[in-house]
């Protein structure tokens, strides 16, 4: 094995490692192994996204279709709906407006550091006519994780939480999502239906396919 293999090799175990004490199961790897192993190492390093492997292959800009893991159409897309949420958390009421649903945790490394790009990106989206609410669900297994990191950054945004796994699994399944791979965005029409969801960050260059996605 030449030393290139040899540190491949090296950092996939330590990647799967990571993943059996975090999801807590082999049911899991074969979905977000690889997701887990972006969470483990700096934003800088994590791999490109689909959004970009698509224009290197194509050379075109990417469609909303093969930015989503999940799109439909107004008339074929699935009813949103809220899972079972923990005490103290309330769902919103319905959308007046679209809506931008980011599934995260406080442990996720690019959960954290995409939250300040999709605030700005809000504000972005507005000044070009396009308000989208923004919401935040987080997969925390308790409210001391979710706590502890409100007072180590106050300015994080306010969030609601999942009861638990069981009900997010389930949650997500309805969606057509396999549960593990965060952060999640889900973009919900006006009418409340789920018009795209990604498992998956966000990077800089993807607000092109998100504005496309919102005026569809």
């Amino acid at each position: 094995m030449d030393r290139l293999s040899a540190l491949i090799a090296a950092r996939s175990g330590r990647g799967l490692a990571r993943a059996r004490r975090v999801l807590g199961g082999p049911a899991w790897l074969g979905v977000v192994a690889a997701v887990v192993i972006g969470c483990d190492a700096q934003p800088a390093a994590a791999p490109a996204s689909r959004t970009d492997r698509a224009k290197v292959s194509t050379g075109q800009a990417v469609s909303t279709a093969a930015f989503c893991d999940v799109h439909a159409g107004e008339a074929q897309a699935a009813a949103f709906h809220w899972p079972a949420l923990a005490a103290g958390s309330t769902a919103p009421g319905a959308p007046t407006t679209w809506r931008w649903v980011n599934v995260w945790a406080t442990w996720c490394k690019p959960c954290i550091e995409e939250m300040p790009r999709l605030a700005a990106w809000r504000a972005k989206l507005a000044a070009a006519g396009k308000h989208v609410e923004l919401i935040f669900v987080s997969v925390d297994d308790n409210d001391a994780d979710v706590d502890a990191f409100r007072k180590a950054h106050p300015d994080a945004p306010p969030s609601i939480r999942v009861a638990g796994a069981a009900q997010r699994a389930a949650w997500l399944r309805t969606f057509g999502l396999d549960d593990g791979a965060i952060p999640i965005q889900l973009f919900v029409s006006p009418s409340d239906r789920l018009r795209c969801a990604r498992a998956g960050g966000i990077r800089d260059k993807d607000y092109g396919v998100v504005e496309t996605l919102l005026g569809e």
